[in-house]
């Protein structure tokens, strides 16, 4: 009698642990890019409201040049923004007229008339726009 070895028909698949140990890292890969992802749009939207300050400083600057005081509503600077005086910039007025940026003129109650001129102000970028805390810019 002769005996016979037989070889087991081996399928060259994946095993089910093989498969889930795979799902796992590439899950694990995922989420750490979507982690350095979100971070990276939150610097980069407070870049921007770092731009957009920037721009409103040089322009308040530039309005109180010509006016000889600061606006004493948020409104009245982005209405001057929009006219030629302002450089027809809407695309800052834009920006500025959300919610998200407060402005408020010192000294308090200034109303540019009678006597009261505003001889400064408070520009604020709420920490809501970039996931972090406000950013503010005073004079």
């Amino acid at each position: 009698m002769q005996l016979k070895k037989t070889q087991k028909n081996k399928s060259a698949g994946f095993t089910l642990i093989e498969l889930l140990i795979v799902i796992i890292i590439i899950g694990i890969l995922a989420a750490i890019a979507f982690v350095a992802y979100s971070g990276s749009q939150n610097k980069a939207k407070k870049a921007d409201a770092q731009s957009t300050l920037s721009q409103s400083r040089s322009k308040l600057a530039e309005y109180n040049s010509d006016q000889g005081y600061y606006p004493a509503a948020k409104s009245d600077f982005t209405t001057w923004l929009s006219s030629s005086d302002g450089g027809n910039n809407s695309s800052l007025s834009t920006k500025l007229g959300a919610s998200d940026y407060t402005y408020t003129a010192s000294p308090s109650g200034c109303d540019n008339g009678s006597g009261g001129s505003c001889t400064g102000y408070s520009l604020k970028a709420a920490g809501s726009l970039f996931s972090g805390s406000d950013i503010t810019v005073t004079n």
